[in-house]
């Protein structure tokens, strides 16, 4: 009987350690919408990595740009390699944009171009 139990436990200590962990990671905390220039500005978890302007009455989508500096690996999961907007900042007419990492830049409302700062 000891055999037994003794076959069992190291048959338990082996398989529990195939379970792979789960790399997933909650994204943080929504972004606070910001109205400037007529349009409301929003950085939507969905888009991770994108800045959104939408009509304020219409609420229809008019455009969205892509803020960089996100590398994806190919050989890496994804979701490991997220990096979140966590703010946006109205200043004239420009939108100063933070990351997860601390890393700003400035959306120029008018031609769009972003610029790291």
């Amino acid at each position: 009987m000891n055999r037994l139990f003794l076959i069992l436990l190291i048959c338990a200590a082996l398989f529990s350690g195939s379970i792979p962990a789960s790399a997933k990671r909650a994204a943080p905390a929504a972004v606070a919408s910001v109205v400037a220039r007529g349009l409301e500005f929003s950085a939507p978890h969905d888009t991770m990595g994108f800045v959104v302007a939408k009509g304020i009455s219409s609420g229809k989508e008019l455009w969205r740009v892509r803020i960089p500096g996100i590398r994806v690996n190919p050989e890496l999961e994804r979701d490991v390699q997220d990096v979140f907007i966590t703010s946006l900042v109205a200043k004239e007419d420009t939108l100063i944009i933070t990351n997860e990492r601390g890393e700003k830049y400035a959306l120029d409302l008018q031609t769009r171009k972003v610029t790291r700062q």
